[in-house]
């Protein structure tokens, strides 16, 4: 059998768009998964069975002080977005590279979350 030739590596190695398009989706998932957490935190508590048959006392209300820091990690959240979304725009070669409608909807949800709670 004939051998094959070893080409060359045409690839490029890592450069610095693409190690801070991973930082970036790490810093974003790292987001979410906080402001899950302080979403849980922040919400009233719910009664169960238990706590009525205890007479347990809830708390029926939003915690003020989670909410302002949801407020801001999805204010972060959509700056961090935002960002990739600028990082994409010059990264494109050609048209028909991703359009990254993710990053877009997110610094929607964000927003409208940020502007629900500041508005109210």
């Amino acid at each position: 059998m004939p051998e094959k030739k070893r080409q060359s590596e045409r690839r490029k190695p890592t450069d610095l768009f693409r190690l801070v398009f991973i930082w970036i989706n790490i810093a974003a998932c790292a987001g979410l998964i906080i402001a899950i957490l302080i979403f849980h935190r922040a919400q009233p508590e719910f009664e169960t069975f238990f706590d009525r048959f205890y007479q347990l006392e809830l708390r029926r209300y939003w915690d003020q002080n989670y909410v302002r820091f949801l407020v801001d990690v999805l204010g972060a959240g959509a700056l961090i977005n935002a960002a990739g979304l600028l990082l994409a725009r010059y990264r494109g070669r050609r048209s028909t590279d991703h359009r990254r409608l993710v990053l877009v909807l997110t610094i929607l949800y964000s927003l409208l979350f940020v502007l629900s709670k500041t508005l109210l």
